[in-house]
């Protein structure tokens, strides 16, 4: 290693608590991105052979085929400052010697999802997520609360328990979940320095991709780092629009109090915002173009599905708390366990702290069979005040606390022994709280008491 790169390390920081890998990288695209490479190489590593084994089982496509469709689609319509970070990471796995990817791999690896669920046309589009933000009279004090958690298979996302804060030498700061090696988040959870918190969930049933467009980890990438506000964080997002990862994106600015909903179809984008209310996301579109002509591909009126269970849950939620919301209750909505369809408390999928695991009837809308091995693997909450510090509270694993345990249940269902060689215990770890690195506050209080006050 040149003294040059000693120097770029030296800047970085990396620890480990309560199951998440935290990670600081500053600089230059470059330069942060040997940081990221150099410091989470095995962790990298790791998770592209999970990765790359999944998707050949899952899509029947080997990892050539997602190399080759990111070399052709992704490169050619990068910006350069992208291309560089990426180029850092791959710089900074040689130097670890991790020797075996190059800028192609590393594309494919941040742009997977786009490629295996919308650019592959007969793959359904995972739903994935449960979310809400609010704002004005719906919250204890009339600024924004927003929270997330994410779904996906046990087998892998063990392994998306990254803290990406990255300090780039151009734009603003910007706090995320990530994979080890991604240049964005994709849970997607997102803290800006310029006051803007962002989280999302996908469309289920959605179809639709142009090729010529941008990639999704580029956009929204570029967009927490240079949008200032719900206009231009739009504006960015729009550009390009390839129709990947097409979600509901919840959007809010803590300077104005002002939040957002895009949902961001390939052909029937649209806008929602309000001071005063609040957004749920739980991968059903709500734009009734969408649902005739983008996302057809589940059934709006079928109450005993994940996506529809968990909205009504989440109107409930919303309803029966409306002027009282908070951290404190964001974190008990993640570990929620009442089943709206059975009038009852059952964990499984139509619940938002989601145990597929659990439900006979699996979660179709994804192509997930019965007893599937997946659903909720985290949740993290905030509000102005702490993102104001660009501070979260996140807890790693189920936050009801029930852990999955891998080795009873291949014992139970054998159907799902091709995971064997990934699927692992994933314990529920503690609530912890992490912040910026020497960050102390973006913003003056009181520039915040601009916000409509709550009535």
């Amino acid at each position: 290693m040149t003294e040059e790169e000693k120097s770029w390390i030296d800047k970085a920081d990396t620890y480990e608590q309560d199951g998440w890998i935290y990670i600081y990288v500053e600089g230059k695209p470059f330069e942060r991105g040997f940081q990221n490479g150099y410091l989470l190489a095995k962790h990298i590593d790791e998770t592209i052979e999970i990765i790359s084994y999944y998707l050949e089982k899952t899509t029947e496509k080997k990892w050539d085929f997602y190399r080759q469709a990111a070399e052709d689609m992704f490169l050619p319509v990068m910006d350069t400052e992208y291309k560089d970070e990426i180029n850092g990471i791959v710089t900074g796995l040689k130097k670890a010697g991790v020797t075996k990817y190059d800028i192609v791999d590393i594309t494919a690896y941040n742009g997977w999802i786009d490629l295996a669920w919308y650019y592959l046309p007969y793959t359904k589009a995972h739903g994935s997520c449960s979310a809400f933000i609010a704002t004005g009279n719906a919250t204890c004090d009339g600024r924004i609360v927003a929270a997330h958690n994410l779904w996906y298979e046990y087998m892998f996302c063990r392994k998306w328990n990254v803290i990406l804060d990255v300090n780039p030498d151009q734009g603003s700061r910007i706090i995320t979940q990530a994979f080890p090696g991604w240049i964005f988040g994709g849970t997607d959870f997102w803290i800006s320095s310029a006051g803007l918190i962002v989280v999302e969930t996908t469309m289920s049933g959605f179809k639709g991709f142009d090729p010529e467009g941008i990639p999704e980890f580029q956009r929204i990438r570029k967009a927490l780092q240079y949008a200032n506000s719900i206009d231009t964080f739009v504006d960015i997002m729009m550009e390009g629009n390839n129709g990947g990862y097409a979600n509901d994106w919840l959007i809010g600015d803590i300077k104005t109090g002002e939040i957002a909903r895009l949902e961001l179809a390939l052909d029937n984008p649209k806008l929602w915002r309000t001071f005063d209310g609040y957004y749920t996301g739980s991968n059903v579109a709500q734009n009734p173009k969408v649902r005739k002509e983008e996302a057809a591909g589940m059934d709006y009126n079928d109450m005993t599905s994940s996506p529809n269970g968990r909205w009504v849950r989440w109107q409930q939620l919303m309803r029966e708390n409306y002027g009282r919301i908070d951290r404190d209750l964001a974190k008990r909505f993640l570990a929620d366990h009442y089943d709206s369809y059975v009038e009852a408390y059952n964990p499984g999928s139509r619940t938002l702290c989601g145990h597929v695991e659990y439900d006979p009837n699996g979660l179709p809308e994804w192509d997930w069979g019965a007893y599937y091995p997946g659903g909720a693997i985290d949740a993290k909450v905030t509000d102005s005040e702490w993102a104001s510090q660009m501070k979260f509270h996140a807890k790693f694993g189920h936050s009801c606390e029930i852990p999955f345990l891998a080795e009873p249940f291949l014992n139970a269902h054998p159907e799902y022994k091709w995971q064997e060689p990934y699927l692992k215990d994933f314990p529920s770890y503690p609530w912890t709280v992490f912040k910026a690195k020497d960050f102390s506050s973006m913003l003056d209080m009181a520039h915040m008491k601009q916000m409509k006050p709550k009535k």
